[in-house]
C-alpha cells in the first residue's frame, strides 16, 4: 500500500536492502515502480546520477511470498488497521524472517501491546508510526509497548535516524502524540472560530506555530 512503498523508499534510498512483500507480486512492482517514480524525478533534475538511481532501485526486492523474508533482521507491517490483518502478518513475518527480528507496526490507531500479543517475542515488537507521504514527512513516532525492551527501543531510534527521520518516542496511548496535539489544535481552532475570532486569523496563527496546514 501507500505507506509500504514510501517506506521501502527512505530504506533504499540510504542504502539498506529492502524486501517489498504484497498479497501479489503485481502490488509489490506498484509499490517498487512508486520509488522508480521519485528516483527519475531526482535524476531528471540533475540531483542524482542515474547509475545511483538504478543501484538504489536495484535494492528493492518485490514477492509475494513470506519465505523471501528470510535474512531479514527488521519487519515493517504496513498492513490495513485491522487486529486480525495484522496479527497474522506478524505470525508469518516471524516464521520466516531472523529469529531476533525487530518487528515494526505502522499503526496509527491501534495499541502496541495489543498488537503485540500476535507475536512471540513481544520484547521485540514496537510501534513505528510513519505519516504520509513517508518521503517528505520529517516525523516517526516510535511507540512503546508494555513488552517493548530497552533494546528493541535503541533499535527502533537507531533505524529512525538511519533514515534520516526525527523520532519521539511515545507511550502506548489512544491516539499517541500526533493525533492527540492535532485534535486538540482542530478543536481550538473551531473554538476560537465560534468566540468570533476572524477564520484568517486562525489560519494565519497555525500556519506561524509552524503547522503544514492551516
Amino acid at each position: 500500500g501507500m505507506m509500504g512503498q514510501g517506506i521501502a523508499y527512505v530504506a533504499a534510498t540510504v542504502g539498506i536492502q529492502v524486501v517489498l512483500l504484497d498479497q501479489t507480486v503485481e502490488a509489490a512492482e506498484k509499490g517498487k515502480a512508486y520509488t522508480k517514480g521519485l528516483l527519475d524525478k531526482r535524476v531528471s533534475k540533475g540531483r542524482l546520477a542515474a547509475d545511483k538511481a538504478a543501484a538504489t532501485l536495484a535494492l528493492i526486492q518485490t514477492t509475494d511470498s513470506h519465505a523471501d523474508l528470510k535474512g531479514c533482521d527488521m519487519v515493517i507491517e504496513a498492513v490495513f488497521e485491522d487486529r486480525g490483518i495484522k496479527a497474522k502478518a506478524t505470525e508469518l513475518a516471524e516464521a520466516n524472517a531472523l529469529p531476533g527480528v525487530l518487528m515494526c507496526s505502522n499503526t496509527s490507531t491501534l495499541p502496541i501491546t495489543g498488537l503485540a500479543k500476535a507475536s512471540s517475542k513481544p520484547e521485540n515488537y514496537i510501534g513505528l508510526h510513519f505519516f504520509s507521504p513517508v518521503d517528505k514527512m520529517p516525523l516517526v513516532e516510535i511507540i512503546v509497548g508494555k513488552e517493548t525492551s530497552d533494546e528493541t527501543l535503541a533499535r527502533g531510534f537507531d533505524y529512525v535516524m538511519q533514515i534520516g527521520k526525527t523520532p519521539i518516542v511515545v507511550n502506548d496511548r489512544r491516539g499517541f502524540y500526533t493525533s492527540r496535539v492535532f485534535g486538540t489544535y482542530v478543536m481550538e481552532g473551531i473554538a476560537m472560530l465560534k468566540e468570533g475570532v476572524h477564520p484568517r486569523s486562525i489560519e494565519v496563527a497555525g500556519l506561524q506555530a509552524g503547522m503544514p496546514m492551516p
